[in-house]
């Protein structure tokens, strides 16, 4: 039998993928070689598809198996949730595909990478995931799946499940950030017989107390077991969904909380939560209440249906005490189009926010005419208003931010970074809200934007962890200045402009004494931001050192773009290069960005046409600098000469310089500057 899966899903991956999934870092090879890593590749792009519920063309995209991959098949990332799968994908023509401690120490290594935001470890395939894949990872919310995709029947050894129990307790502190979900051979014939473009799903449940709604069309209605909807889940995946508007979330706060009721008040379950509704093409039903349900699909309830999953992953006996309302939708004998507009309806239906309880409140309604009335400014207090313009006023949302940040507290700066919607809960509202005026919720907010302005600018010169933290720890460092601010709340008016002109230098001092207690503690910048714990400890001890007498610590120069450009400056890179030999006429190289700007400047240009991000390696006796001829135009360039060409055609407004050497990589062994530096430790040695 697993001779046939195997000779079954070889043929699949050929037909669903060729075309989709890039070989080109393999032209030339031979057949041995393009063959096991075609099918290794497609199974990665399978293996997104599976969990994720994208399309064909959509998950290959997501495969960057190659040089300098890092130890990683494919990253997919949805940055709304937020959510990030990992697939590291083992093929085997006899079926007997394994998971080892090596692949284990590559995916953790790889992961590693991730989120220490080194990205230009990575190769081009990976470039254009990056910003959907630095807001993900910027989230305290994120999740990260890591996803072994095995062409074999064999799950993963105690040994292996041990190391990633390890792993994940590295990062699951104290949230579930990190997750191991295995897919085999099975799994992979189950979405393949199932369809991958129009998958169809037939499903089983048992409804004793099922009742009829006749009247226009047929529906049934009653309660099920959670177990039984857990178990659609676990066989079908995203499957289960494809005629919904969306795929599951993860773990959100409001799905972590149905998780929460399943496990510690299972018989509250039903009373707590809307249930599902789910179309079928056709349904039989016994008098018993056997239901089968064909080509079915859950347009509503997504949420609850994979939280009910991930609740029978912890404890099977809670969920199976647990029950659910289900309404089943069958579609023989409904108009046209009938589908579509039921997964339309349950789907648009308005919520209400803590926030709009807030904009009742006589608090915010006297801030808004104290705006009026004493500043001649505009304060929004509810939802779906037209903000004003910057200089004009501000919305609720921003000045509570703002009187956050200003709170002596570093827990309230904390609730805005990682659950902005807790700042309505009334032990945060009430101390953040106490006592304002339109004038301090107003300064407030001139402060906060001030510092948001700087650290953009500072962001421009800085890489590597410190760019990551000048990033996220906005408001972190917005706390920093407050509290540096000793009498900006009773500052006089013609004192005001003044104290503005003292944050950029407030937030530099700020950042650096930051990133000096960071260095000093926590070796990742996202734990940060995900525990409360982590976050206060940072700030009393960066606040420690901003109120002590001691100077303020410069930034390491590793984190200096200016210090890097002057290394790699110095190296003379293409040089040493040309001298040695070291490149061979003809080898491909490949464009990655260095800092933030420069990947939000170029990244989406790049992505339109691989061409832009690729050069070949061209010398001759008369010209020794234009090493680099561009694919895009077929001109040579000096490296650093193509990058500000780059910015030009992409009419991006580039820096003043830039060197080129660090961001020009030969695939497998490193920058221009690396395989330099590399040249000159072996002429030392």
């Amino acid at each position: 039998m697993k001779d046939l899966q195997i000779r079954q899903l070889e043929t699949a991956l050929t037909e669903q993928f060729e075309g989709f999934i890039d070989m080109t870092d393999l032209d030339g090879r031979n057949e041995n070689i393009l063959r096991p890593a075609f099918l290794s590749r497609a199974l990665a792009a399978l293996a997104v598809l599976e969990v994720t519920g994208l399309d064909r063309e959509q998950a290959a995209a997501c495969v960057i198996d190659g040089f300098d991959d890092q130890g990683i098949d494919a990253i997919a990332v949805d940055a709304d949730a937020p959510h990030i799968w990992i697939v590291q994908a083992k093929w085997s023509s006899t079926g007997d595909a394994t998971f080892d401690q090596k692949a284990l120490l590559a995916v953790k290594e790889g992961l590693k990478k991730l989120v220490h935001s080194q990205y230009d470890r990575f190769n081009k395939k990976l470039q254009p995931i990056v910003p959907a894949l630095n807001s993900a990872l910027g989230n305290p919310r994120v999740q990260i799946t890591i996803v072994p995709a095995l062409a074999g029947d064999r799950n993963l050894s105690a040994g292996i499940q041990r190391d990633f129990d390890d792993l994940k307790s590295e990062y699951n502190d104290p949230q579930e950030i990190l997750r191991v979900e295995p897919l085999l051979l099975q799994h992979f014939i189950n979405a393949l017989r199932a369809g991958l473009d129009d998958p169809r799903v037939d499903l089983k449940a048992r409804m004793p107390d099922f009742r009829f709604h006749y009247d226009p069309y047929l529906a049934y209605y009653g309660t099920l077991t959670a177990d039984q909807v857990a178990d659609w889940y676990a066989e079908h995946r995203h499957r289960l969904f494809h005629r919904n508007i969306r795929y599951p979330l993860g773990l959100t706060r409001i799905n972590s909380e149905l998780v929460g009721t399943v496990l510690h008040e299972p018989e509250h379950f039903w009373y707590f939560h809307n249930g599902i509704t789910v179309l079928c093409d056709e349904l039989d039903v016994s008098p018993r209440g056997d239901l089968e349900l064909s080509g079915a699909s859950v347009v509503n309830g997504a949420q609850t249906v994979s939280s009910l999953h991930e609740a029978a992953e912890r404890s099977a006996e809670c969920v199976a005490r647990a029950r659910v309302n289900v309404r089943i939708i069958p579609l023989k004998g409904t108009p046209e189009n009938f589908d579509r507009r039921v997964t339309i309806a349950t789907n648009t239906q308005n919520s209400v926010a803590e926030q709009d309880f807030r904009a009742l409140d006589q608090t915010q309604r006297r801030l808004r005419y104290d705006f009026d009335v004493t500043l001649n400014k505009t304060y929004v207090i509810k939802r779906g208003e037209t903000p004003p313009p910057a200089a004009d006023g501000c919305d609720m949302v921003e000045a509570a931010i703002a009187l956050a940040c200003a709170h002596q507290d570093p827990q309230m700066s904390f609730q805005a970074k990682s659950e902005p919607n807790l700042l309505w809960k009334d032990e945060v509202y009430t101390k953040i809200f106490r006592r304002p005026d339109a004038r301090r919720v107003w300064r407030a907010v001139q402060i906060l934007r001030a510092v948001k302005q700087v650290l953009g600018s500072l962001q421009q010169g800085l890489e590597g962890r410190a760019s990551v933290f000048a990033d996220q720890g906005e408001y972190l460092i917005g706390h920093l200045v407050f509290q540096q601010q000793d009498n900006w709340t009773a500052c006089p008016e013609g004192d005001w402009e003044k104290l503005l002109t003292r944050i950029p230098s407030s937030t530099e001092t700020a950042l650096r004494w930051a990133m000096h207690a960071l260095d000093g503690g926590s070796s990742q910048v996202g734990k940060v931001f995900r525990t409360a714990q982590s976050y206060e400890q940072l700030a009393v001890r960066a606040i420690e050192g901003l109120l002590s007498s001691e100077s303020t610590p410069e930034l390491s120069p590793d984190y200096q773009v200016a210090e890097r450009e002057k290394r790699a400056r110095q190296a003379n890179a293409v040089t040493v290069i040309v001298d040695k030999g070291a490149i061979q006429e003809g080898t491909r190289l490949e464009f990655r960005p260095i800092v933030g700007p420069e990947r939000r400047a170029l990244t989406e240009w790049i992505a339109e046409d691989r061409r832009r991000g690729s050069a070949t390696w061209v010398v001759s006796r008369s010209n020794r600098s234009k090493v680099l001829l561009w694919e895009w135009d077929g001109q040579r360039y000096s490296p650093s000469a193509l990058v500000m060409e780059m910015f030009r055609q992409a009419n991006k407004q580039g820096p003043k310089a830039v060197q080129g050497t660090r961001r020009w990589f030969v695939p497998g062994q490193g920058s221009l500057v690396d395989i330099a530096n590399k040249i000159r430790g072996e002429s030392t040695e």
